[in-house]
Order: structure tokens, then sequence, then C-alpha cells
């Protein structure tokens, strides 16, 4: 795990802004401008077994900033984050059978239970099979008609994306939500709504959809809060959220977010339970949970209280029928951005998870110390 340049990282700052810096754990990486981060540790991802004390190092490469996990273990999505406003964000694919990394031509994600990819490239969404390289267009985009967000359905029948006009002079029907039909590659639109410019992003950075995993009904944000599709209807609904829920793949279990508050809700008896430990404030709270491709198991982030180096102590909480532990398995927290530690995806068979340590993407790496998405 990284130690170097946390130390410099940390004195940068000299304001607390709340509780006392805690030791560090040993996967602290580079804060230091991307300039003078020349050295940067590699970027080494591990494979988790639920039963909390082994893991496995499964793949390592050059240094990256964001990853994502195929299905089946065997490949990775990664990006090498620009930090400099002339400098432009790369992915890559790595296949951790052969061990090569290559470029990819646009940015991806990871089709769900499949390892293929949907990839931007030139406006245009394509399938991308890593095994054979085959890509197969699915939407034609332009500068002027960018897609922002795309997801197939868990059961990989339909496609929906939202695609933008930018010549459409009512910003209420500028943005379309389009269900495309996988068999047919028929499509039509469904809806036409406003978004703020916060959530428009040629680089598909934000989250704009989120697929029930029934398949029966896609969620999307509009209108400043969250629509929701129902396929068998054709029925559209408005919910008073912000923010998306995540469902246990079964549809008995959910967690959201409410006022900065987690809840995880058992639908079966309609009860709804806190998920932070101190109701009263926002520290120790669950911001973020992947459920389990099976059961009721799942890996959440949670959020710990913010440190003196412009960042936040998270540990990853991994929950099962038996049994509860953290991660890092020493117990201690990790920074945010400078540690850079993220869940990367579940095994298909839903008995171990991956984690990525990753390179450092704190806000003092960035021009003017701005930081950003892609």
């Amino acid at each position: 795990m990284k130690r170097k340049f946390v130390a410099l990282a940390i004195a940068l700052f000299t304001v607390s802004v709340c509780s006392p810096l805690p030791t560090l754990t040993a996967n602290a990486a580079g804060a230091v401008p991307a300039a003078a981060n020349t050295a940067a540790p590699p970027t080494k991802i591990y494979q988790i077994v639920l039963d909390g004390k082994k893991q496995a190092l499964v793949a390592q490469f050059p240094a990256m900033h964001r990853a994502s996990m195929s299905p089946s273990g065997r490949f990775v999505y990664a990006e090498k984050q620009g930090f400099r406003k002339d400098e432009q964000t790369v992915p890559y694919l790595f296949d951790t059978k052969t061990k090569q990394l290559s470029q990819l031509s646009g940015f991806a994600k990871w089709v769900t239970g499949k390892d293929e990819l949907l990839i931007m490239d030139k406006g245009s969404l394509y399938r991308f099979n890593p095994l054979t390289k085959q890509k197969t267009l699915l939407v034609k985009g332009t500068a002027d008609t960018p897609i922002l967000d795309y997801a197939i359905s868990p059961d990989g029948h339909y496609l929906t994306f939202i695609q933008s006009d930018r010549k459409e002079p009512d910003s209420q029907k500028r943005n379309k939500l389009y269900l495309q039909d996988m068999n047919t590659l028929k499509m039509k639109v469904n809806d036409q709504f406003f978004l703020s410019d916060s959530e428009v992003s040629s680089t598909q950075s934000i989250a704009l959809i989120y697929w029930i995993p029934t398949s029966k009904k896609v969620l999307y944000k509009a209108n400043g809060t969250i629509k929701e599709l129902d396929l068998p209807t054709g029925l559209k609904y408005t919910h008073p959220l912000k923010s998306f829920p995540s469902y246990s793949n079964d549809m008995k279990l959910r967690f959201d977010v409410k006022e900065g508050h987690g809840f995880m809700t058992d639908l079966q008896i309609g009860k709804s339970a806190p998920t932070g430990e101190y109701p009263q404030s926002m520290e120790r709270e669950l911001i973020q949970v992947f459920w389990s491709p099976t059961g009721h198991n799942y890996v959440a982030e949670k959020f710990l209280f913010t440190s003196n180096a412009q960042d936040a102590y998270e540990q990853l909480v991994i929950k099962t029928i038996n049994q509860s532990f953290v991660y890092p398995f020493d117990g201690r927290p990790y920074l945010t951005t400078i540690e850079n530690i993220q869940f990367l995806g579940w095994a298909a068979d839903g008995k171990s998870f991956f984690v990525g340590d990753l390179d450092s993407v704190h806000m003092s790496r960035f021009d003017g110390w701005q930081s950003r998405i892609r």
C-alpha cells in the first residue's frame, strides 16, 4: 500500500475542518501536482473473499485513477485522469490473463452481468467485445446531439439513453429519454425534460439513469428530481428524490439517502431503519451500497468524517448474512481522494468482490485546485 507523498499533501493544508488526523493507512497515494508526481506507484486490483480474512492481487498496471471490473474478473476498465486543463483523461482496458494494457477510443462502462462494454466513440455509442475487439454501432451521436448517459437493462432486452439537442431553444425539451429494443434496434422517445448545467456532461461523467433489477422500470434524472418510466404500462411517475435508490437484486431491500442520511428499507414489511451511527450528525453514514448479484450481501462506502487535508475519511463496510467487516482489514480509514480506494465490482458468483488501490485524485493535483470528474 502507498505512503508516498502523503506527508507533503497534508502539509499543504493548515486549517482543521473537523476531527484530528489519525494515523494514515499504508495505501496513501501522492497528492502533489501531477507534474511533480513522476513516479506514481502502480495501480493494484485485489479480489476479496467474503470471509473477511484474505485478499488476492489479481492485477497490477501503471497508475490509474478510476476503474471497474468486468463480471468474470478478467478485464479491468480504467481511466488515467488529466489534471491540467489541456490534458485529456484517457480510457484503458487491462486483460488480467494476457497482462496487456490497451488504450480505448472512448469512455465506457460494463453491461450488467457481461464482459461487454458500452463505449462512446466520437459521439456515437457502441457495444464493444473485449475479447474479439468487435464494435457494433447502437446509437449515432454528434457534437450537437451528445449522449449524456446510457445503460442496458439487467435482462439485456433494452437500452435506455439520454440524448441532448444543443440546438433546441426550449430547455424543457432539450434532453430526451430514449428506449431501444436490443433485438430489433427500434427506438422511441419516451420523455423530454430539463437538465441543469451540472448534469449535462459530454464525457458521460454524471449518472443520470438507474435500472431497477427486475428490468421493468428505469429511473432517470429530470427537471431537478427523479422520474420513473414503467415499461409494462409506459406510464411515467415523479418521485420526491434527489438521488437514486439502490435495490437488492430480489427487490426485497432498498437503500436510499434522504437529507444526507442513509436508510435501509425492508420492502416486505415496509420498515425503514437509519444506517448512520449518529442520527444527529452527518458523520459515520453509509453513502452508497453495492448489492451482491445474489442474496442480500453488500459492500458499502461509509463516510466517517472530514479531514484536515481537505479530504474525507471513509471505509468499505461489507455485510453478509453471517458477519460484517470493514476494508482495509486493519480497521483504519482511508482518505477518499488521496488514497483513492474504490469498490470495482462483484464477481459473477457473488462470493467475492474487487477493490482497486488507485492513484490520488486530490484537488491539489488539478490546475487551480479545481477538481473535475473527467
